[in-house]
């Protein structure tokens, strides 16, 4: 189903996306070694933090599971399915990791040890390298079809889905974190289907927001 050009979806949002997640389970791992055993105010940082991560990587995956991955079987079929149906096999396999890493997170949160952080850093370590492959397809296979197939209206509701199920007093956290991934105009691209007020102001909470949530989980603001 073809598309004019100023109707296309622009999916350079989805690249920050991409690369915020390959950046935080690339870290989350040594994160969780680094809590002395017994610390557990320092741990409850780092957990805080990583189910944030693990929250966003859920909802985005449910974002394509129920908004792109139907529209681009029915439209482009011929051309996507074999790789929609292998991404849609790797969901189910992050979702377990996921299922997994929220258990071994859930007990280490309360009794951070090397007993109980090693299994976990294994376990985001293995979401790591699985969602690094799953992102490299996505990338290489889907995206560059994306604008053939789908509306830009269509590509914001789903890019909307995962902001709006995120708890609000996230938000400023999250959209800091992908502005300093993110070129000024692509910035505005994210926010160009928002409500006015956030789109106003959000470029000015979500740095400090995303720089102070830094400090905390990494010592420093960036």
């Amino acid at each position: 189903m073809p598309h004019t050009s100023t109707d296309r979806a622009d999916v350079r949002d989805m690249l920050v996306v991409h690369e915020a997640f390959r950046q935080n389970y690339s870290r989350l791992p040594e994160l969780i070694r680094s809590v002395s055993p017994g610390d557990v105010e320092r741990a409850a940082v780092v957990a805080d933090h990583a189910q944030l991560i693990e929250e966003f990587l859920h909802l985005h995956h449910k974002g394509e599971d129920e908004l792109l991955w139907p529209k681009l079987l029915e439209r482009a079929g011929d051309r996507l399915g074999g790789t929609v149906a292998l991404l849609e096999s790797q969901h189910e396999e992050i979702a377990a990791l996921l299922a997994e890493s929220a258990q071994r997170l859930a007990i280490w949160r309360e009794q951070p040890s090397a007993e109980s952080g090693e299994p976990l850093a294994d376990s985001l370590e293995r979401l790591g390298g699985l969602l690094t492959e799953h992102l490299g397809i996505e990338e290489k296979d889907v995206l560059p079809l994306v604008p053939d197939h789908v509306t830009e209206k269509e590509w914001h509701e789903l890019g909307d889905h995962a902001i709006n199920a995120l708890p609000k007093n996230r938000l400023p956290v999250v959209f800091g974190m992908l502005a300093s991934l993110a070129d000024p105009e692509v910035v505005k691209l994210m926010l160009s289907s928002a409500p006015l007020v956030p789109r106003l102001i959000m470029p000015v909470l979500g740095p400090k927001a995303y720089a102070r949530h830094a400090r905390k989980v990494y010592g420093s603001a960036a």
